[in-house]
């Protein structure tokens, strides 16, 4: 086997999507190989670094910011390829959810740098403004159709009561869950945002200091009281665990941390368990009079921030307080800029991921062999077996 067998069958599967679209023209053996499925499959399960960042304006400009603009990166950020305006709502794995802005019950699903897409089944209740949802896909060697699910937080502020809506790629039907969350207090309960997931467990912010959580296997919802004082934070996931990283405005001259640091608060008591201070002061300027929040928290222990209109890359896993890398400037267009009211940013996996057609999805109690034989079928690439957690694939 030469050195061109080796990377393809062994390395390719970790490099991100925008570089194994240029390997395409090494050779044709290459080529077929990296647009056939399995590889596309593969490459979802091993590759799962941030890559970058979706950001939406108020306007529905949308634009994508990467990490690595030579290695990472979609061919229409925009998301020209769908068949109408749509705003991001959630991301998950290479996988991005949208609405459209015509019709508050129509989602898609696409995957922006392989261009596929897919629409949903309308739902039964209304997704308007107030609600929130978000988006659970793990690429998992069993998981070869990439089955995903929807879970929609709808309050009802008459009853005072939150129903959920999830969505099965499996059975692509939406179902209104027998659990509800009634909450308490004077005020309508809102939510912050969309949420966040982390395995089986999809976690939203909302206006009355808590983190409202939601299990999809159980169908069980929990509560986690936001940690005091209050800040611009976000729910994040560091080393597996949940968390809650926000920004602290230190009140004392003398404080070490300095004017900003990072808080990381864990657990369901949401312990604040590091604090690193943030040297941006050469972001802030002498008439500074805006925002320093956290956007997001990524692999390798960086951190998104927005200092005023600068979207930073932070090293918070050194504890250095150094700004490592400016990503943006204000996009040059006219009365355009990042700040608090240009939208959320939503991180994304450099993916090949496959928007699997509806109708190919297999039951509940699909037996595997079956589905290998049929995607073998289906692709023309002879017999394939799978033994043990390997996958077995054609040779071409």
């Amino acid at each position: 086997m030469g050195i061109q067998d080796v990377i393809k069958t062994d390395v390719l599967r970790f490099v991100p999507a925008k570089s194994l679209c240029r390997f395409k023209s090494v050779s044709k053996d290459w080529n077929q190989w990296i647009s056939s499925p399995f590889l596309a499959h593969q490459q979802a399960i091993h590759f799962n670094k941030i890559s970058g960042f979706f950001s939406q304006s108020n306007s529905q400009d949308c634009f994508f910011i990467p990490l690595d603009p030579h290695s990472h990166g979609v061919p229409f950020p925009s998301l020209s390829f769908l068949p109408e305006s749509t705003s991001i709502r959630t991301t998950s794995n290479g996988l991005l959810c949208c609405q459209s802005t015509f019709q508050d019950s129509i989602y898609f699903i696409c995957n922006p740098t392989t261009m596929e897409w897919r629409q949903l089944p309308e739902p039964s209740l209304f997704h308007g403004d107030v609600s929130a949802i978000a988006l659970a896909f793990t690429p998992s060697t069993f998981n070869f159709e990439s089955h995903f699910q929807i879970v929609c937080a709808v309050p009802f502020h008459s009853v005072r009561a939150v129903y959920f809506e999830i969505y099965s790629s499996r059975t692509n039907t939406w179902k209104i869950s027998d659990s509800q969350y009634f909450y308490a207090g004077d005020g309508d309960l809102m939510f912050k945002g969309d949420g966040f997931c982390i395995g089986d467990t999809v976690y939203w912010e909302t206006s009355n200091g808590i983190i409202l959580g939601f299990d999809l296997k159980y169908e069980v919802y929990g509560e986690i009281q936001l940690p005091l004082p209050p800040g611009h934070g976000a729910i994040t996931e560091i080393r597996g665990e949940m968390c809650y990283a926000m920004v602290i405005t230190c009140n004392s001259e003398n404080d070490e941390a300095g004017a900003y640091s990072l808080g990381i608060y864990v657990g369901h008591d949401m312990v604040l368990k590091h604090r690193f201070p943030l040297d941006v002061g050469s972001y802030l300027g002498e008439d500074f009079d805006g925002e320093v929040r956290v956007l997001s928290c990524v692999s390798d222990g960086m951190a998104m921030i927005l200092v005023g209109s600068n979207v930073i890359l932070y090293d918070v896993e050194k504890r250095k307080g150094e700004v490592v890398k400016k990503l943006v400037d204000p996009p040059d267009r006219a009365n355009a800029s990042i700040s608090a009211s240009a939208g959320r940013f939503l991180p994304y996996v450099n993916s090949l991921v496959r928007v699997c057609p509806v109708e190919r999805m297999p039951p509940e109690d699909h037996d595997l062999q079956e589905i290998l034989r049929n995607t073998s079928e289906l692709v023309g690439f002879g017999e394939v077996s799978f033994c043990g957690n390997k996958w077995i694939g054609p040779t071409i």
